[in-house]
């Protein structure tokens, strides 16, 4: 229910003008819809490795990282996955940095503060706390019962290659998404609609990771002939992302923080891998859903030839 009325919600900000739909929020609540200056600055002002900048550094940011990640471990499960994500997050922030200043940061930031002291720490912590209360761990790429990474049967199975590619398709939107709002709608970082986004995203996104992860396990089984799999939620979580997406792309104007000339002179190197990867998935993909043997949903039956 909530989930559906977030997206009612972004959905009518969506059919507004940038400086009415602004204004709508500034009437609900008087801090909102006013100039950002305090809280959105950059994290390579001094990028000297002192004790006191690295104190500095233990701000709200922190602790939102830290929680961020412990929670993100209880709706993907997947120790490989939580730590390719949370690395591969640090080189989106280098890649969007030039349009979104408030993503650069010190080369020790990106490496100390965030991916030693926060991501591991709390993906590890939440992990932990699965495994001491039997909570189902999940196993995207099909790694058990394997001697090696080349026998994973995410490289053979198109089904679960596509299921781990648009996951991590979405999440990248999800987190883009995250600062762009706050910037785009004029949300200042200490309000609490970034906590409470990001709280409604683990619950519903939660059940959707679930049914990703039983649609690529049940997938040319025959446990598949009698158990359901939907994709409500997944579609949901799409519509919704989309949405968030159109929606700041068109509030990307008058904020003050956004260098969208910057788009245009993004050097091939920035963009490059992020279009290879792309390209990669769709070649991927379709190779493995058309070539000889390719997996089906429901496990192939013999058919026994009659005798004449």
């Amino acid at each position: 229910m909530l989930t559906l009325i977030y997206f009612c919600f972004i959905l009518m900000l969506l059919n507004h003008r940038p400086k009415y739909g602004r204004w709508i929020l500034g009437y609900f609540d008087n801090t909102l819809n006013q100039d950002l200056t305090k809280g959105h600055h950059t994290y390579d002002d001094n990028c000297e490795l002192t004790l006191a900048n690295i104190w500095d550094n233990f701000d709200h940011y922190y602790l939102v990282h830290w929680g961020n990640w412990f929670l993100s471990s209880f709706v993907i499960r997947d120790f490989p996955i939580l730590h390719f994500w949370h690395v591969l997050n640090e080189f989106q922030e280098l890649s969007w940095e030039h349009i979104l200043p408030h993503f650069r940061e010190c080369w020790w930031d990106h490496i100390l503060m965030d991916i030693c002291l926060s991501n591991i720490p709390a993906i590890t912590l939440g992990l932990w706390i699965q495994r001491k209360y039997g909570l189902v761990q999940y196993d995207f790429l099909g790694r058990r019962g394997t001697n090696s990474w080349r026998e994973w049967t995410v490289w053979t199975c198109h089904r679960k290659f596509g299921v781990i590619s648009y996951t991590f398709i979405l999440l990248y939107i999800f987190f883009l998404n995250g600062f762009f709002l706050n910037n785009n709608l004029l949300i200042p970082p200490l309000h609490p609609f970034p906590v409470l986004r990001l709280l409604l995203w683990f619950g519903f996104g939660s059940i959707a990771f679930r049914e990703g992860f039983e649609d690529s396990r049940t997938w040319g089984t025959k446990e598949r002939e009698h158990y359901l799999v939907q994709g409500r939620y997944r579609w949901l979580a799409t519509a919704i992302l989309l949405t968030e997406s159109i929606l700041c792309y068109k509030y990307r104007e008058g904020t003050g923080h956004i260098n969208a000339a910057a788009v245009w002179e993004t050097p091939w190197w920035n963009w490059g891998p992020w279009v290879a990867s792309i390209v990669f998935i769709i070649v991927n993909w379709t190779r493995l859903r058309f070539m000889d043997g390719a997996t089906t949903k429901y496990p192939m039956k013999k058919v026994k030839s009659k005798r004449a």
